[in-house]
Formats: structure tokens, sequence, C-alpha cells
């Protein structure tokens, strides 16, 4: 099974794709650095998704970036995606992990430090804890914020990624608090400038860990 690599995590939301070319973007946004998309969509019929996927696998294999599907496993299987996402809501994880085998990885959604202490026996890889600040891209979210991911890290032995709400200029606090990686949406999709704004976030990513390895927090 491939390892996870989830440092700069763009997911996909249907509202920002009203008037925009699903490829350019990614392409934009793959040329920017992200390392992993998860292709996330809840109004398009199942064959357009299948189609499309088809066209961001070759696109991401093509990089080296992972993809990940949201909720629909039968995509993942199809397409051969390197990850599939779901949430409490979705088939749960033992159940994905019978269908899947060892040929993906599993993404786990979790929303409340609370939820982290019944999932840790869950044969998930990594954890998509949130929301870290608020947001838009979610209408009902529950707000975690710094502490609660401070509190996540600790409890678990899985490698936590954060989303909500996070900007370019909230990236070094978000990793200063134990998280693996960076899922975002709007600070990448809610610029007409794809490609620069994923730049903006890997040089701060980037710029923590430089930090980091030279105040000895972290090793080289």
């Amino acid at each position: 099974m491939k390892k996870p690599n989830l440092t700069l995590y763009l997911v996909t939301d249907d509202s920002y794709f009203q008037d925009r070319d699903l490829v350019s973007t990614i392409e934009s946004a793959i040329r920017g650095g992200i390392t992993a998309l998860q292709y996330r969509f809840k109004k398009k019929p199942a064959r357009q998704m299948y189609e499309e996927l088809l066209v961001l696998r070759e696109l991401t294999r093509r990089h080296g970036v992972d993809l990940v599907v949201n909720d629909r496993v039968d995509l993942a299987l199809a397409v051969e995606a390197d990850g599939v996402h779901v949430g409490q809501e979705d088939l749960p994880p033992d159940v994905v992990r019978k269908l899947v085998g060892e040929s993906m990885y599993i993404g786990y959604s979790v929303n409340s430090v609370e939820k982290l202490k019944e999932v840790e026996h869950l044969p998930i890889d990594y954890i998509g804890f949130g929301s870290i600040y608020e947001t838009t891209t979610k209408q009902n979210y529950k707000l975690v914020g710094l502490e609660g991911l401070r509190q996540a890290v600790k409890l678990t032995t899985k490698p936590i990624v954060a989303i909500g709400g996070i900007t370019h200029y909230r990236v070094q606090e978000v990793l200063g608090a134990g998280a693996k990686g960076i899922a975002v949406v709007s600070a990448i999709l809610g610029f007409e400038d794809v490609e620069r704004a994923t730049r903006s976030l890997v040089e701060a990513i980037k710029g923590y860990y430089r930090k980091a390895i030279h105040e000895g927090t972290l090793s080289a």
C-alpha cells in the first residue's frame, strides 16, 4: 500500500466549479505544489465522476500526486485511486478495508476530541480533523480550534490532517500544533490564480519546517 503524502491536500467542492474547468484548475494546483487531491463532489452523476476521475488519475499519477476519492469506494476502486476518504455517515472503515484490501489507504473524518477515542482501533491510515477555524465551505461544522487539534494529536497514534479555514498565514500555527498535513478548499480554490495561491501555502509549509529545524524542535 502506498504511504500517504498529505502535506498539502486539496479538497474539491461543487461550489468552486460552477464556471471553472476542473482539469485545468487541478493542473494549476499541481504546478503550485499540492501533494494530494481529494475528489469530493456531491451533485454529479456517477458516470460523470468516473470519467473525470479517469482524467485526474492519469494527471496525478504523471506528477506523483496522490488521488483520494471522497465517499465513493466504488469509484476509487474503478480508477485505482491511492486512497479513499470516508466520514461517520459513510461506509464504516472496516467494511471499506474489506473492499479495498491493501490496495489503497483510508482516511476518516473526525470532528471532536471525544470521537477520537472511538476511532483508534479502526483500520484507517490518517484522520481528517476539524474544523480548526471558522469556514464557509461547510454549513454544519463543529469548531474544534487549535487547542482541540493539540489534544487530538496527543490522543492518537494516527497522523492527523487538519482542515477548516486554514490559510497560508495560519499554516505555521497548525503545523506547530502537531498536524502532519494541511487540507484546504478555499485557500486554493477561492482564488483566481490557483497556482499562486498554492505556492503561498507551500512556502508557508517550507518556512515552518525550516524554522523548526533551525530551532531544534524538528530533526532534518
